[in-house]
């Protein structure tokens, strides 16, 4: 189950928390250096179809932006760039590019729309307007059926929990409640355990995975535990172990998980997005627990382990930074010194990975999801060894 044309080698280096600041540091001034306040940052030759300045959270500037000042924030950088004057223009940037999605134009997504690059102001520069259109976007996914994190109503639940972590208002939780409801009733009993069908990209799926599938709809719902009423939270307790029981695929390297529900087409990847690594740093949150969701947690982290560091490199999504995520998460729950070298092993990896990259082109890659400042993040994760995933833990 483990395609190792996908992985690369682990590296022989030692963690050194010295070389783990350089690198941090490095990739911050790399991205202010190619930064434009009229143009933002160039596109990477990896990135399919993406052009030059794109604005959105998951691989544009909002992301890029928003990943700088967090790492100032947490003092693992020291700039003095001031990025709010640039946000109208950033806002209106992500207006345009979801006017050529047709009707995903109209979504309240957090990753792709101007409601994710609202919350990233709000963070900034806080104003009622751009609250306001937060709300806006979050209210319209009521009526909307995509049932995912990248696009749909998920994504708004959990714009709604950092919107009341940042302006306390009651409206937040409010909306929060509705959508819960809304979505714990499109939960249907399958063969493979209760699952949601995603209606993405004209097909319909049961996807498992964090940003579009099964994981991805549970994170809010982990996150917002305190607003769940008693039946909701029994709801999911009994759903979350039962399908990760259901669709686990076992060998001796552990458990890992197809992207899609009984699809016997799809390839095992081992990545974030798709497989064990995401599935794990996901339910390792989970503030429930039972037999098999723990004996699930480990060998989801054992097969994230055997499989290595990924091929596509350093990025969260599909690369090395990513996959660690599952370790330090595993270290959090079960206090297994273990799992945070591993975390640690797969950064220092990670980090030649991306200065090779780096050299190659002669700049950085400018993403949060799938480039260099999402990867800074985990550093500082593995420094501090207390994980928060971008946009899932913390915005």
């Amino acid at each position: 189950m483990i395609d190792k044309s996908r992985n690369a080698e682990l590296g022989s280096l030692p963690w050194d928390a010295a070389i783990a600041k350089a690198a941090i540091e490095e990739i911050a001034a790399d991205a202010l250096a190619h930064f434009d306040p009229k143009r933002f940052w160039p596109s990477h030759p990896l990135e399919d179809d993406v052009e030059d300045g794109n604005s959105n959270v998951y691989f544009g500037a909002a992301g890029t932006i928003w990943t700088l000042d967090y790492l100032r924030r947490e003092k693992a950088v020291n700039f003095a760039y001031d990025f709010a004057p640039v946000l109208p223009r950033l806002l209106d940037a992500t207006r345009a590019e979801m006017a050529k999605l047709g009707a995903y134009g109209e979504l309240g997504s957090l990753l792709f729309g101007d409601m994710g690059t609202a919350l990233i102001a709000m963070r900034l520069a806080p104003s009622v307007d751009m609250a306001s259109l937060v709300y806006r976007r979050a209210e319209a996914n009521m009526q909307l059926p995509v049932r995912e994190l990248m696009w749909g109503m998920p994504g708004s639940m959990l714009a709604c929990l950092f919107m009341h972590e940042m302006t306390g208002e009651p409206r937040w939780r409010v909306l929060f409640e509705e959508q819960a409801v809304r979505l714990l009733e499109d939960l249907r009993e399958t063969e493979q355990g209760p699952l949601w069908t995603q209606d993405l990209y004209g097909d319909h799926c049961k996807w498992l995975g964090p940003v579009h599938g099964y994981a991805g709809n549970m994170i809010p719902l982990l996150r917002g535990w305190a607003w769940l009423t008693e039946a909701q939270r029994s709801r999911v307790c009994d759903a979350a172990t039962r399908t990760l029981v259901a669709n686990a695929c076992r060998s001796d390297a552990g458990a890992t998980w197809k992207a899609i529900a009984a699809d016997s087409r799809e390839p095992y990847l081992c990545q974030h997005c798709h497989g064990a690594p995401g599935m794990v740093t996901v339910f390792a949150d989970a503030p429930f627990t039972s037999p098999a969701l723990e004996e699930l947690l480990i060998e989801g982290g054992r097969f994230t382990w055997a499989a290595g560091p990924l091929a596509k490199g350093s990025n969260l999504c599909h690369g090395t930074g990513g996959n660690g995520y599952a370790f330090l998460k595993l270290y959090r729950r079960t206090k297994d010194h273990l799992w945070l070298e591993r975390a640690r092993a797969f950064a220092m990896t990670a980090i030649a990975q991306c200065r090779e990259a780096r050299g190659e082109l002669g700049r950085g890659r400018y993403s949060l999801w799938t480039g260099d400042p999402g990867f800074a993040v985990y550093l500082r994760d593995c420094l501090t060894a207390t994980p928060r995933f971008p946009t899932a833990d913390v915005v």
